[in-house]
């Protein structure tokens, strides 16, 4: 499925005060995940296996870093867990980085808030709006906005990269 994203991620203290700023809306629990998620080394974007309960998800997606909510260019595989995919992927082109976090996903019509606790970095939430099932005309970054105001963010705590690049960057220490 390809999709257009607009997203932003930032480094919170605390996840329940998060939750509790937007108690307010009728968001819907879509779960709460236990991930992980495995990163190649491909030459273009990103590609990552995610794997959670029974199933997993081939991610490729390509955007820039920033931190101000930005665009991305996403195609999303949801497929059952077979490890043999994750050989053929390692094979070809070596891991990476691993990332592990437990994730609860909030929806809100078109837009998810997940609330992340990533093994080795902390807490983060990470807003992301989607052009599926919205109407045309929507702005997605306006979308993403009104999410950071709402839980009353600052630029300070706004991530410009992925926990992928956290977790390298970590390891570089």
């Amino acid at each position: 499925m390809e999709l257009q994203n607009v997203e932003f991620k930032a480094r919170v203290a605390d996840l329940d005060s998060i939750e509790d700023k937007l108690k307010g809306l009728e968001l819907i629990l879509d779960g709460v995940y236990k991930q992980v998620d495995t990163y190649y080394n491909v030459p273009i974007g990103r590609v990552k296996l995610r794997e959670y309960d029974e199933y997993s998800s081939l991610i490729y997606y390509n955007r820039v870093n920033g931190e101000e909510a930005k665009s991305s260019d996403v195609i999303y595989y949801k497929h059952e867990k077979d490890a043999a995919l994750g050989a053929i992927l390692e094979l070809q082109f070596g891991i990476k980085v691993k990332v592990s976090k437990v994730r609860k996903v909030l929806k809100y019509k078109n837009v998810s808030v997940h609330l992340d606790q990533v093994d080795g970095l902390g807490c983060f939430v990470e807003v992301e709006a989607c052009n599926i099932g919205v109407e045309e005309g929507v702005d997605l970054k306006q979308q993403c906005d009104c999410f950071f105001n709402l839980m009353e963010l600052t630029k300070e705590d706004l991530v410009a990269v992925s926990y992928s690049d956290l977790i390298l960057q970590l390891n570089k220490i």
